[in-house]
């Protein structure tokens, strides 16, 4: 959940694409960083929660997608020419490796001191949800117009003029269950210098479908890149 103070400065989007799909997108940045002035930022292990059939990739597979969806929101955001180095948080590892033997850790005070000291001055977070989400919508009733057509006919039986005769006719709509398969990426941008500190940049991303199947791993990737882009833009 975003602070009070965050809330104040969010900037709220809500886009209604078809009945079937929304989306809700929340995003802040810190106004005191330069977000364009970033040179190397590497992505943590994301946090995938997914409860819709989507688990069933592998882990190691579905990371390596991960990232590469993560790349492609930020070139969205800063343009295929950006300067911007991002890494996986395991390259950057075997990067330190060589300076400080192969006990390093991607975790803790140190490691994100020494991060900070081969330049990156930034890092990535993400969880990513997905599951499917039953509404109760309750009795209601639809009050609509028809028309009935009443032919007057002349001695001959000819029609010499038709006549609509508005009716308001009632329908009651009974209680059902709708499912909806929602889909919320969380990115989250912290500096390396306070790891443990607020975040510097975040998003909340929220799809809701009817679900009618199909390929729920794409809504993923789509939610993911979209909300990559949001993160460093600074809008949808």
């Amino acid at each position: 959940m975003m602070s009070a103070k965050k809330i104040v400065a969010l900037m709220l989007m809500l886009s209604v694409c078809v009945p079937a799909m929304a989306s809700d997108v929340e995003v802040w940045q810190n106004p005191g960083v330069n977000f364009s002035g970033l040179k190397k930022i590497f992505v943590m292990p994301p946090n995938f929660m997914l409860k819709a059939g989507s688990q069933l990739m592998p882990q190691k597979q579905l990371r390596a997608d991960f990232f590469a969806w993560t790349l492609e929101g930020i070139k969205a955001a800063f343009g295929k020419r950006s300067a911007l180095q991002v890494k996986y948080v395991d390259s950057v590892v075997d990067d330190m490796k060589f300076i400080h033997g192969d006990n390093v850790s991607p975790s803790g005070d140190e490691f994100f001191r020494w991060a900070g000291e081969i330049g990156y001055t930034a890092f990535i977070t993400a969880e990513v949800t997905q599951e499917f989400v039953t509404e109760h919508v309750p009795e209601t009733t639809r009050t609509y117009t028809v028309y009935r057509k009443i032919e007057r006919k002349d001695s001959r039986g000819r029609v010499i003029e038709t006549i609509e005769i508005p009716e308001e006719k009632t329908e009651v709509i009974p209680a059902h269950d709708v499912t909806y398969l929602r889909t919320v990426s969380r990115p989250r941008l912290y500096s390396t210098k306070d790891p443990d500190g607020d975040y510097i940049g975040a998003v909340d991303y929220s799809i809701y479908r009817e679900y009618q199947g199909g390929p729920v791993m794409k809504v993923v990737e789509n939610i993911t890149i979209a909300s990559m882009k949001a993160l460093f833009s600074g809008k949808k």
